[in-house]
């Protein structure tokens, strides 16, 4: 069910934008209702945005207008960054020189957005947000194309002619059609919350994991290099805890077990390497703990590994992790290659391996179906 936002005193609040008027199409709640708690950055010039000037001359207009929407506003702090339009993906590190954990709430354009320039910033915005470990709440704003389903939204009945005010800052804009589109925009999003007959404009919002993995870069592993840890090992055998080789008879029974304790999909990547002898259970009594499967989803792969949650903190990852390894070294591999890795597999692959993350990579699993 969509729940409201609710801004608080205690709030500190960053409004990201790839371009000069993003801000106020998809946050303006954020300027309107919490200008003193918020810092606005944007990133680009926004110096494509007029066919009819140069980009050294649509820069200085772009960064002009909005100036005089800060000062409207006066927000707490404001940034232009100034890189040039359409190049963002170029620039991925360009929000690092920020300090984003004092913030409690973070909103940032769409991942999946039509524009280039949202998707190098919604990009950025997660590793940036990842790397520096920032617990701020994070929702993409809607601009154009509506979310098929939002997880929030934040009434801005009363205010929707101030945020139509803010797009007049940006009048080298008006006239394609923006304005009308997010208005109408809103004006759904007020009706579509039929259990609010008051709201009648509303801004809405998806909540954003900065920990989904899906775009995060591909690593290499120097199989070359693997540090070993016999005493882990010798601590699960204490434990009664073996790791063994899934044999034909036993496919069934660890699909199902892997399949049921984590994922479908997890199985299904899994059973090729069931089948080619390629995956490895924790095993206790008979009692599956864990799993690791290797030279998939491609070859040459350290693939999914899972351990069920009453198991874990006992060495059983690290022991699988190490097996997984060891497996595609004797297959002849000097590296291995490790995609959407969850920063506690991260943390166990850096106890063994030294890890190199591989440029341009983002999504070895971005083909699913």
């Amino acid at each position: 069910m969509i729940q409201p936002i609710v801004f608080s005193e205690e709030d500190r609040i960053a409004v990201i934008a790839p371009h000069p008027d993003d801000e106020c199409l998809g946050a303006a709640s954020a300027l309107l209702m919490a200008a003193d708690r918020t810092d606005i950055i944007v990133i680009t010039d926004g110096s494509h945005g007029n066919a009819s000037r140069s980009v050294e001359e649509e820069a200085v207009v772009r960064k002009r207008q909005f100036e005089a929407e800060m000062e409207y506003i006066r927000p707490r702090s404001w940034h232009w960054l100034g890189i040039e339009d359409t190049k963002l993906s170029r620039h991925l590190d360009a929000l690092d020189g920020f300090d984003f954990t004092p913030y409690t709430k973070i909103f940032m354009p769409w991942i999946d957005s039509l524009h280039p320039d949202h998707r190098a910033a919604a990009q950025m915005c997660r590793q940036v947000l990842r790397r520096q470990k920032a617990s701020a709440v994070c929702w993409s704003y809607e601009i154009t194309a509506p979310f098929f389903q939002p997880t929030h939204y934040i009434d801005i009945t009363g205010v929707e002619m101030e945020k139509r005010r803010l797009f007049f800052f940006h009048e080298d804009q008006i006239g394609g059609g923006q304005e009308e589109i997010t208005m109408s925009l809103n004006a759904f999003r007020g009706a579509w919350l039929q259990r609010k007959p008051s709201c009648g404009y509303a801004e809405a919002f998806l909540q954003v994991d900065v920990w989904d993995y899906a775009d995060t870069p591909d690593l290499l592993l120097k199989l070359y290099e693997i540090r070993d840890d016999p005493e882990v090992m010798e601590r699960i055998e204490k434990q009664g805890i073996r790791i063994k080789r899934v044999m034909p008879m036993n496919i069934t029974t660890v699909y199902n077990f892997i399949r049921d304790h984590f994922a479908l999909s997890w199985a299904d990547e899994c059973l090729p390497a069931m089948l080619n002898g390629d995956c490895y259970v924790a095993v206790r009594d008979h009692e599956l703990l864990g799993f690791i499967a290797v030279d998939v989803p491609s070859k040459d792969y350290l693939g999914p590994i899972g351990v069920i949650p009453s198991e874990r903190h006992k060495g059983i990852a690290k022991a699988l992790d190490l097996t997984g390894m060891k497996a595609l070294r004797a297959k002849g591999y000097q590296y291995a290659i490790s995609g959407m890795v969850h920063p506690s597999g991260r943390h166990v692959d850096e106890e063994i391996v030294k890890l190199i993350p591989i440029p341009d990579s983002a999504g070895s699993y971005r083909n699913m179906l």
